[in-house]
């Protein structure tokens, strides 16, 4: 007769239970230190992200000049190109903004009296929606009500002196904490694999973010010129939506363009037909060739990560918390890529 089977006992020394304790009280301790560190760690993920997205600058000018001259050149042209940019299009939205709140409740009202779709825009209320729709966004991009901006605008104007710095300190310092990592694997061959990885990772996932970036730039000129040539009120916030919604691959500029096409509808519908021909064209222009030739040169992200992890950034962090998660996003596949050509 074969012997029993030994019972196991689950045996609770004082050394243990010390332990079990002492690593709960630890973790209870990161996760309060991450919690209160956030807005700190926010800064310093998106001031990561900026300096990738610059350093190959900083690198084609450090062939012909001092490292610290091409980081101050690149560092106050970027600031001074952002400051430009940036005063052009809220100058520009801020004033087709209060346009775009006179002419869109008339549109909608329009497209509720007369047409094939005035059944339907009477029995959602289309006038009242966009009419509360366009009053409530002028508060909503400012922060809320005049106290609450003014907080928001102190608070925006210390991230972004803290990430501006920050940034600055990557770039003068990136490469040499990046060496000072590496020379923490003291395998001199696994040392090396990992830095050809890491650099490759690198390339292909910045890569991408810096071609997602400009064809979305390029998306947001072409939704402004057609809007502008099909008399659409708004031209510029509109481009910018189309920007932004433009980072989602494969339907991000056809979804961003659906304002501009009911607003050109409203006043013809011929007209509109034409705007959501071009914005199909320009989409499958866009994918079969632009994306195409990014993705060749870096990586391939699909729609469904961009959108998941731009949602995600965008409720923990704001615009930069959305730029980062796409970043992480991106990095992660291309690290996953390299692993598996591994």
């Amino acid at each position: 007769m074969a012997d029993p089977m030994p019972t196991e006992r689950l045996r609770l020394t004082a050394r243990s239970a010390v332990m079990a304790v002492a690593m709960l009280g630890a973790t209870l301790t990161v996760l309060r230190v991450i919690a209160a560190s956030q807005r700190v760690i926010g800064w310093m993920l998106v001031a990561g992200v900026a300096a990738g997205l610059l350093q190959p600058l900083v690198a084609r000018l450090d062939r012909r000049l001092p490292h610290g001259i091409a980081v101050a050149i690149v560092f106050v042209s970027a600031f001074a190109c952002i400051g430009v940019i940036g005063y052009g299009t809220v100058d520009g939205i801020v004033r087709e903004t209060r346009h775009l709140q006179d002419a869109a409740p008339r549109a909608a009202e329009q497209l509720e009296r007369e047409g094939r779709f005035a059944e339907l825009a009477h029995d959602i209320h289309l006038t009242e929606r966009v009419r509360r729709f366009v009053e409530d966004a002028p508060e909503r991009l400012r922060g809320g009500t005049p106290a609450e901006a003014l907080r928001a605008a102190a608070t925006r104007g210390v991230a972004y002196l803290a990430t501006g710095v920050l940034t600055l300190f990557l770039l003068l310092h990136g490469a040499r904490i990046a060496r000072g990592a590496l020379l923490q694997v003291h395998d001199a061959e696994r040392r090396e694999r990992i830095q050809q990885v890491a650099v490759r990772v690198f390339q292909r996932g910045f890569g991408y973010a810096r071609g997602a970036i400009a064809m979305a730039a390029l998306s947001g000129l072409f939704a402004y010129f057609v809007a502008s040539a099909a008399d659409v009120p708004g031209p510029a916030p509109l481009g910018l939506w189309v920007a932004l919604w433009d980072l989602v691959p494969v339907i991000g500029a056809v979804i961003g363009g659906l304002p501009i096409v009911v607003l050109a509808a409203a006043t013809s519908p011929t007209r509109g037909l034409i705007v959501l021909i071009a914005f199909i064209a320009y989409e499958v222009a866009e994918t079969l060739v632009l994306q195409r030739w990014v993705e060749r040169h870096s990586v391939r992200v699909g729609p469904f990560l961009t959108i998941a992890a731009g949602v995600a950034g965008l409720e923990l962090y704001g615009v930069g918390g959305a730029l980062v998660g796409l970043m992480g996003v991106t990095l992660a596949v291309a690290l996953v890529d390299e692993l598996a050509e591994e």
